[in-house]
């Protein structure tokens, strides 16, 4: 079959299995294919009919040849991304044939992160959340499974943003019983543990997926971070942690009212370990609200399963269209 020579070239910053959404596609598709990590480097164009990536191009003084799809991490609707937070990204993104967004609100939110018209926006949904269909506390497979458990997984910060809050973790393991565990899980690119195990504490690394401990997690508390929408689409419901909210949103920025359009439990944790744990243990017992149900509906609209598939016909159809 035609389609089965379609050479396609899969690219991210992040190694497989870490970049979720390439990994899914890159997984189930079955024509000719190459993964290389570091979008940077894909500058001569070859003989790909088609470039996949997660990441927006570098800039470049001559245009790639080959016709370009991004798909991004997170689902669309968090904090801001691309030329909205970066303006000199307006010139790699000019290379981007077709971007995948996580809902149909989204469309507008994608096009002017990258600066291209809404026509090459596509509502597919994000691969990597066809893993949620169906999962159920238990499935992850981790040790979060057989108890109360919350899972705490603060954003990444660089140098322009505030510190992450400061927590009195002593305090906060004490608050705990011996049938709950709050399960810490900082950002990928934030090397530095934050806490250290305790009793009730556990700190995942930065390497492992969190797909797993979300799944079997009970309660997600976050702060701008858009695994938020991911802990929604597996019916988590969250605490939102504003320590720095007025620091951190003059820097970076939101793309709905936060904290009220994203959740409906907010607090400061820094110096508040014992209203943290209420709200945590209130989260379990309520579950999501009409505020979270709405958010979802915004954000992932499009994430119903079948995302996965959408690209890759995507993908046959740009290939095609290029040999």
């Amino acid at each position: 079959m035609r389609n089965q020579a379609y050479k396609v070239l899969f690219a991210s910053d992040r190694p497989l299995g870490r970049c979720e959404n390439i990994t899914a596609v890159y997984d189930a598709y079955d024509g000719p294919k190459e993964f290389v990590q570091g979008v940077g480097k894909v500058v001569d164009p070859g003989d790909w009919a088609c470039i996949v990536s997660d990441e927006i191009p570098p800039p470049r003084e001559k245009r790639n040849r080959s016709p370009i799809i991004f798909i991004g991490h997170g689902l669309t609707g968090g904090k801001s991304y691309g030329v909205d937070d970066t303006p000199w990204w307006t010139d790699g993104a000019a290379h981007i044939t077709y971007a995948i967004c996580s809902s149909s609100a989204g469309v507008g939110i994608m096009s002017g992160q990258l600066d291209i018209d809404e026509s090459r926006v596509l509502p597919l949904g994000m691969p990597r959340t066809d893993a949620y269909v169906g999962k159920r506390k238990g499935d992850g497979g981790t040790a979060l499974a057989n108890r109360r458990a919350y899972l705490y997984a603060p954003t990444f910060r660089g140098d322009r943003n505030t510190k992450l809050p400061n927590v009195n973790w002593a305090k906060l393991d004490s608050l705990l019983n011996d049938g709950e565990v709050l399960a810490v899980k900082r950002h990928m690119l934030t090397h530095q543990p934050l806490c250290g195990n305790y009793r009730h504490i556990v700190e995942l690394t930065n390497t492992d997926p969190s797909t797993p401990f979300l799944i079997d997690c009970d309660v997600l508390a976050t702060d701008y971070s858009s695994i938020l929408f991911d802990g929604y689409l597996l019916g988590k419901p969250s605490v939102l942690v504003t320590d720095d909210m007025d620091s951190y949103l003059a820097s970076r920025g939101m793309y709905m009212r936060y904290p009220h359009e994203y959740g409906s439990r907010w607090l400061n944790l820094e110096g508040r370990e014992a209203a943290f744990v209420d709200e945590l243990r209130r989260a379990r017992t309520v579950g999501m609200g009409e505020t979270e149900s709405l958010c979802l509906d915004r954000v992932a609209d499009a994430c119903d399963g079948h995302s996965t598939e959408r690209v890759i016909e995507l993908i046959r159809e740009v290939a095609w269209k290029s040999l």
